[in-house]
């Protein structure tokens, strides 16, 4: 399974060196297989977990079976905070796409070594700023693009560099786990942008024939105004 997503800031690149190795150093570190389960939705462990390599896949099954992902954790990441802080219940299933190396840290390790260093407190209070951002300017999008512009802001993501064109190793199958869409569907909108000779379909690939007509595709649908930078606001 091929899951995309924006490269986005870490718990790692939020901290030095250091303080991520005294993380490390208080949890127990284990290694997954590709396949492996490492959380269910509903897991009450009270701990916070750093990815530090592999991917894991993020997401839910239904009741009829369906799966919807939500996101792909990559080295640096973490997860569980809400658990560790707050004592809610796990919301999401989590499971090694490949093989991958985990830390978990104990609630009470974890806070000990907020309570010793700020920085991790701020690290994580930037962090959960970041995804509601993320999260927010998602369900936007959900609301206002059709389906095809929604496919190619996905797609865009695995357009990295200068090139103007791209190749995305990812099924059809893939995008409407993604979108938590049917299969059908998905071919619908992939046809509309290949009518256009916006994308190419191929065996287990898409292929973006012009990025920049692409991303033109979805600012044609996205009518709102660009957000500009104002004054900043504060009290006194």
């Amino acid at each position: 399974m091929k899951i995309l997503r924006e490269k986005n800031t870490t718990l790692a690149d939020l901290l030095p060196q250091e303080t991520m190795a005294r993380l490390r150093k208080a949890g127990s570190t284990k290694a997954y297989t590709a396949g492996r389960s490492i959380q269910e939705r509903g897991d009450t462990w009270q701990g916070v977990s750093i990815v530090n390599s592999g991917q894991v896949v993020v997401g839910n099954t239904g009741a009829d079976g369906s799966f919807l992902a939500s996101a792909i954790l990559r080295p640096g990441e973490c997860f569980g905070e809400f658990t560790a802080l707050l004592g809610l219940p796990r919301t999401h299933s989590l499971w090694a796409q490949g093989a991958c190396s985990i830390t978990h840290i104990r609630r009470a390790a974890f806070i000990d070594q907020m309570d010793k260093d700020p920085a991790i407190t701020r690290a994580l209070l930037t962090l959960t700023l970041l995804r509601n951002y993320e999260m927010l300017d998602f369900l936007d999008s959900q609301r206002r693009l059709s389906l095809p512009a929604r496919i190619a802001r996905l797609l865009l993501t695995a357009a990295a560099g200068t090139s103007n064109t791209a190749t995305v190793e990812c099924r059809q199958e893939d995008l409407a786990v993604m979108l938590g869409l049917s299969r059908v569907a998905i071919g619908k909108a992939l046809k509309r942008l290949e009518k256009q000779r916006l994308v190419q379909l191929g065996y287990g690939q898409i292929c973006i024939l012009d990025v920049e007509a692409l991303r033109n595709c979805v600012k044609h649908e996205d009518q709102f105004l660009p957000i500009a930078v104002g004054p900043n606001i504060h009290a006194d």
